[in-house]
């Protein structure tokens, strides 16, 4: 009787290893990608911000959630808050399907 070689046996536990090994994939990115921009028109209605950005790109729409931070002058505010032409810091995900979302829209006084 033949006893199998030992790379044999190193392979098959390799590969018996990889069936058991937990891999984290994520569709999207883990943290909000951040961007300054103005803001060129809202629709509280479909909760939508349209904006342009001075240096980077960023998404011209973005949509709010329920969950969508406003702050102001780093105090929670809401929604209604915002007016078009104000400077804003606006941390937003970009997902493979579906618009591009808000996470926190921060903005200060003085804009």
């Amino acid at each position: 009787m033949k006893l199998p070689s030992i790379p044999k046996i190193i392979g098959t536990l390799l590969l018996i290893a990889c069936f058991f090994a937990n891999f984290n994939v994520f569709a999207h990115a883990p943290l909000a990608r951040e961007a300054h921009g103005v803001i060129q028109s809202i629709d509280y209605q479909k909760q939508i911000l349209t904006l342009t950005y001075a240096q980077a790109p960023g998404p011209q729409k973005l949509i709010w959630k329920s969950n969508t931070q406003f702050m102001r002058d780093l105090k929670t505010v809401s929604a209604t808050e915002l007016k078009v032409g104000m400077d804003v810091t606006i941390y937003y995900h970009s997902p493979f399907f579906g618009k591009p979302y808000a996470t926190k829209v921060v903005w200060t006084n003085n804009s």
